[in-house]
């Protein structure tokens, strides 16, 4: 399954990187077992015509997941420890950028297990963008995509 959310695009070079320069597309397995540890994998596109300095830490991409109900799943206890670290990516136009979170994330925040039911997920990205010596902070949101867990 593969879901997108679409942002605006410009037929000219921006000169300030804002948000909707910017799309989540997201991809989940077809078939999700209830208990079964499985990813969700996000990477940001830039919509723009524009290319952008991108950074970004170790924990870029989240998810939150509800249920039928649309109360927030508590996805675990586990502790997560994130390195300090940060990343320095070049973005070109209509490029797509995926960060897996290597070995600089335990419990990685992309790997999911859910009970058998139908769930509604959105995944979550924070980075910023260099410009002529400023940082701008870019936090996206993908639209509200379904997963069923058999």
């Amino acid at each position: 399954m593969l879901i997108t959310m679409v942002g605006c695009q410009s037929e000219k070079t921006e000169s300030v990187p804002t948000a909707k320069m910017f799309r989540i597309q997201v991809s989940t397995p077809e078939n999700v077992q209830a208990d079964e540890s499985f990813d969700v994998h996000s990477s940001v596109v830039n919509n723009s015509n524009s290319t952008w300095e991108m950074e970004h830490g170790a924990g870029m991409f989240t998810y939150e997941v509800y249920d039928q109900k649309g109360q927030l799943v508590q996805l675990d206890d586990k502790e997560r420890f994130v390195d300090a670290i940060g990343y320095v990516v070049t973005l070109d136009p209509k490029a797509a950028y995926n960060y897996d979170e290597g070995e600089h994330v335990s419990s990685s925040y992309n790997e999911l297990s859910l009970k058998e039911g139908s769930y509604t997920v959105i995944s979550k990205a924070k980075f910023n963008v260099k410009k002529d010596g400023k940082e701008y902070d870019i936090e996206l949101k993908s639209k509200p995509f379904k997963i069923n867990v058999d």
